[in-house]
């Protein structure tokens, strides 16, 4: 029997960045859909509409961002939501934080997008997500 896809809420501010993810994951073996909301606040609602497998997170956004959001899902999450942060941050208390706040992975996005799609892909993998 065929797997069903894994649903998956990408959240983002940029559309090229969004473009670019979506690009990434193409070649994933594993069959996927994926909704995009442009900020915090929009993710939360959808969070509270529907059911995701996971979380996609950039975490510099406007209005609500990543680390605020991953406050308020753990807040009143039944069930723990798997995070991966996907994020131009190089600082170490960015990933030290999103650690905190139970991020399972860390994707830098790098000027270089074979590097992005190859991190992205193995961090995907590492988890059954591709």
């Amino acid at each position: 029997m065929a797997r069903m896809a894994i649903n998956i809420l990408l959240v983002d501010d940029l559309l090229l960045d969004v473009a670019l993810t979506r690009r990434a994951m193409e070649d994933c073996e594993v069959a996927h859909r994926i909704v995009v909301a442009g900020d915090g606040e929009e993710a939360d609602r959808l969070c509270g509409e529907a059911d995701f497998d996971l979380l996609l997170l950039d975490i510099k956004m406007p209005r609500v961002d990543g680390f605020e959001l991953m406050q308020r899902l753990r807040r009143r999450a039944e069930r723990k939501l798997p995070v991966i942060i996907l994020s131009g941050s190089s600082l170490q208390s960015d990933r030290d934080r999103a650690e905190e706040l139970g991020a399972i992975e860390f994707v830098h996005k790098a000027f270089d997008y074979g590097a992005f799609r190859h991190e992205l892909k193995a961090a995907l993998g590492r988890h059954g997500f591709c």
